[in-house]
């Protein structure tokens, strides 16, 4: 009998009769199969497993049980809890809201701040603030769940969520809030959150400052778990047919049991781990031209293509979205569009001038040129790879920004240095770094001007020193 053999990268396949799989063929292209479908929807439902970990985390952590619960980084943000890219120098508040449990929520505005709803997959609901319908005056919002057919009443600026459950988070300048007790006085008098049924209650406020907590997702078999869970809780309108069929042939289905066996459970799992790699791949090797700020530099876009839906030409960059959502949090228009003095723009890199990865263990130095364009403020930060979240060292924070008052140069610009000790005389232009360990920086710039738009304005590479 004449056997077809097909070699190829994951192995060699037997087809007998003109084409028919032998029974050993059959189940090794099967495991590949659903080993490949596994590894696709890790990268395809990130968006939804970064938000459930953000959700619990906030719950687990913060205390954010109901929603009128809030949690302030009253004394800023700093690396104690595992936070996807935060920044160190706002005043934050954070909420989770729940529609099927609550109903219709509202969402009281403080003016002034910056701030968005997101939905359970991460999707852009609503601007709030400065950027969005109150433009900065505060104001409340309704937000309405995907399956509401009742009444809407006047006087909110009423969006309707895909999903049930939904993120809420705004920041506010520290000029404006002020810090500690000044700021939870202020979100308390400016803010709240409750269901439209019961009628307006005061917050409770939660100092997130210092505590504990992980919103980041796992990359093993719970990955999946908690997968499932979001699948039986949203509605199935909130994601699309072919999502959904992906999921189905890894036993993850609406109104059924996800009891994967152990063949399964194991191809999950190695899935998982997979697809974290191919998403540190995509996210620290970009093969996106769009990437790249500066054709000379190594400054990279977190949003690649001026898409907060990752869209060009009707198509969706997966990469782009996989970038995105693997580093960071917070989706909104404002951080992809051109907003003079308003809005904010953020620039990463990975690689020193000499396009080596960030070493902890060396010295860098990165120069920024004078007169900064921005409308606000401006911040350095410093990220770990693995956590995608601010770098833990002795130091209270590991950022510079403008608050701090760092020392100029006499032109004006400022030099920022970077290592495990601080080059004689710059202390207070240092951010540590750890030896053995990578990182990597953000530039954010709040309130941007026209000149970094046009690019009359861009920030040097960083240079190895020491």
């Amino acid at each position: 009998m004449d056997v077809e053999k097909l070699t190829t990268p994951i192995g060699q396949f037997e087809f007998m009769l003109g084409g028919y799989p032998t029974e050993e063929t059959a189940q090794r292209l099967f495991d590949a199969l659903d080993f490949q479908r596994a590894c696709q929807a890790y990268l395809d439902f990130m968006p939804a497993m970064s938000m459930y970990s953000l959700l619990e985390g906030q719950e687990k952590g913060f205390g954010c049980k109901e929603c009128s619960d809030l949690v302030v980084t009253a004394d800023l943000l700093d690396a104690t809890p595992f936070i996807l890219t935060g920044n160190t120098e706002s005043i934050y508040f954070g909420g989770n809201v729940d529609l099927k449990k609550d109903g219709p929520t509202v969402v009281e505005i403080p003016p002034q701040v910056l701030g968005m709803a997101n939905d359970a997959y991460f999707r852009f609901i609503v601007d709030f603030g400065m950027v969005g319908p109150d433009k900065g005056e505060g104001g409340k919002y309704l937000l309405l769940p995907p399956d509401y057919e009742g009444e809407v009443p006047e006087g909110y600026f009423v969006v309707r969520s895909r999903t049930y459950r939904v993120w809420i988070m705004a920041r506010a300048n520290q000029q404006i809030s002020g810090r500690g007790e000044q700021a939870i006085k202020w979100y308390g008098d400016n803010c709240a959150v409750y269901p439209l049924k019961d009628g307006p209650r005061k917050p409770n406020i939660i100092n997130g400052s210092g505590l504990s907590a992980d919103t980041t997702h796992p990359s093993d078999f719970q990955y999946f778990v908690n997968l499932d869970k979001v699948i039986q809780y949203e509605p199935t309108e909130a994601f699309g047919s072919e999502q959904l069929g992906l999921l189905r042939a890894l036993g993850i289905e609406k109104g059924q049991a996800f009891n994967p066996d152990e063949r399964m459970k194991k191809i999950l799992d190695t899935a998982a781990k997979t697809g974290l790699g191919m998403a540190r791949a995509i996210a620290y090797q970009s093969r996106e031209a769009e990437t790249k700020v500066y054709p000379d530099r190594k400054w990279e876009y977190i949003f690649i293509g001026g898409s907060h839906e990752f869209l060009k030409n009707g198509a969706r960059n997966l990469d782009a979205r996989t970038l995105f959502h693997f580093t960071a949090i917070c989706v909104t228009p404002a951080m992809v569009q051109k907003m003079i003095g308003a809005g904010s723009q953020y620039l990463g890199t990975y690689a020193d001038a000499n396009g080596d990865y960030l070493d902890g263990g060396q010295t860098y130095k990165l120069h920024l040129p004078p007169n900064i364009p921005i409308n606000s403020f401006w911040s350095v930060t410093v990220y770990d790879p693995g956590t995608r979240s601010l770098l833990q060292t002795d130091q209270p924070k590991p950022s510079i920004n403008s608050f701090d008052e760092p020392e100029y140069n006499d032109d004006g610009s400022c030099d920022i240095y970077f290592g495990p000790s601080a080059p004689a005389g710059r202390e207070k232009n240092w951010i540590q770094t750890l030896p053995g360990k990578g990182w990597f920086t953000y530039i954010r710039l709040y309130g941007p001007l026209e000149p970094f738009f046009d690019q009359t304005w861009k920030p040097d590479d960083i240079v190895k020193i020491g």
